[in-house]
């Protein structure tokens, strides 16, 4: 799992990306603060075949609430001699403060709870005079 700037598939060779920007904090001049684009970009596997329907949940630390919630742009499907794949998908969401945040990945459960299958933290920090 990366957050960064810009995601972008090579023209020339299938499977490869190009990941611009890659980061675990952002600078914020002032609040709340949109930032005009993130991007989540994952590499994804299953031992087993399959459609796995999942979202993205940014959470506040601080106070445990989900600022930003998305359905993966691209659903997971794999087939049997399909072990890994790539997924990315932006993050479009307001920051409210200077804090530290987790980016989560879940996947939808037909029966019983949803599965978080990853998480990573980022952080906001404020730009002083």
């Amino acid at each position: 799992m990366a957050i960064c700037d810009r995601v972008r598939e090579s023209r020339t060779e299938g499977g490869v990306f190009h990941l611009r920007g890659v980061r675990q904090q952002v600078v914020a001049k002032e609040f709340p603060f949109i930032p005009f684009r993130l991007w989540l970009f994952l590499v994804l596997s299953s031992p087993r075949p399959g459609t796995f329907p999942g979202y993205v949940r940014v959470i506040d630390d601080r106070t445990d609430k989900a600022i930003f919630f998305g359905k993966l742009t691209l659903v997971p499907t794999f087939g049997d001699d399909e072990k890994v794949q790539a997924n990315y998908m932006p993050i479009r969401c307001s920051f409210p403060e200077e804090a530290s945040y987790t980016v989560q990945v879940w996947f939808f459960q037909e029966h019983g709870p949803d599965v978080l299958k990853g998480e990573m933290p980022f952080s906001v920090i404020w730009e002083g005079e």
